[in-house]
């Protein structure tokens, strides 16, 4: 499969939480990627041009323990992008393109928890989330996948 092109925004932070906590805890790893539609408009008040492609914000909101851990760290990530050629509909995309426009996201969790780590530990903590790991888009973008292979 050929990479997908984007045209990315900026990355927006909407929330970063760090908790110290017990190493025994919970193991958690849990991003979910949503996807959605915005109804952006330009600086005229118009609907975006998408005759490139279609605009959609990305966010992933996360809630991750490492094992042996002495910290957890939370928060909502996203970031508008336009899918160049492409002008279907969230619930067309594959699990490998979800994975493609959600990666810059991931690492910045990853980036930050480095960052955020060094600082609180002493040593930067690594996630280091691959491209294989299972980062899959939400409940409502699988349930919309079902309903429309249930009408073809």
């Amino acid at each position: 499969m050929k990479q997908m092109k984007t045209k990315k925004g900026p990355v927006s932070v909407q929330s970063f939480h760090y908790d110290a906590v017990e190493p025994n805890d919970d193991i958690k790893q849990d991003l979910q990627i949503s996807i959605d539609h915005p109804d952006l408009k330009d600086e005229n008040g118009q609907p975006m041009d998408e005759t490139a492609g279609k605009i959609y914000q990305v966010v992933v909101p996360f809630e991750i323990h490492p094992q042996d851990a002495p910290f957890k760290v939370s928060g909502l990530i996203g970031q508008v992008m336009q899918l160049v050629d492409f002008h279907g509909n969230r619930e067309d995309l594959e699990n490998k393109e979800v994975q493609q426009i959600s990666r810059e996201i991931v690492e910045y969790i990853e980036t930050i928890t480095y960052q955020i780590t060094a600082i609180t530990l002493d040593q930067g903590i690594s996630l280091n989330f691959s491209p294989k790991d299972s980062v899959e888009p939400n409940e409502v973008v699988q349930k919309l996948r079902e309903k429309k292979n249930k009408k073809e």
